[in-house]
């Protein structure tokens, strides 16, 4: 039996882009970390070798974008793994019709629990009829 931890570091140097550095030979790695800079960068008018480019767009880290779906609100919900297969299995069903239809593809969370909050919230009705919920 293999340890995990050699697999897992197998399975990162497979995607290394020159898929030949080894865990000790850091020397290359460091140089290939930041590609967006290119050579031209380590110009005297700049000691720290950065770039003068201020666009966060290519930063790794959260959307620094107030509204989105990272920044929102978290309810988790506790389903059994049968319904939470179901409703994986309902949105990858709709995301792949939507491709289907030239339109793209859906999110996940941001378009299909969305809309389907917003779907038991507008039948309100059928929700507590289903809940044993008797109108008063």
């Amino acid at each position: 039996m293999s340890d995990p931890k050699d697999e897992l570091g197998q399975r990162f140097d497979d995607r290394r882009p020159d898929g030949n550095d080894k865990e000790g030979d850091m020397s290359q790695s460091d140089n290939t970390r930041n590609s967006s800079v290119s050579d031209d960068s380590s110009s005297s008018d700049n000691p720290n070798n950065t770039s003068d480019v201020s666009d966060t767009s290519d930063k790794p880290g959260p959307d620094p974008n107030p509204n989105s779906t990272r920044n929102r609100r978290q309810v988790p919900m506790y389903l059994p793994d049968e319904k939470a297969d179901n409703l994986n299995s309902l949105y990858e069903q709709l995301d792949g019709r939507s491709k289907v239809a030239g339109e793209g593809g859906i999110e996940k969370h941001a378009d299909f629990m969305e809309t389907l909050v917003d779907f038991a919230i507008e039948h309100e009705d059928e929700l507590a009829a289903r809940l044993g919920i008797k109108k008063e």
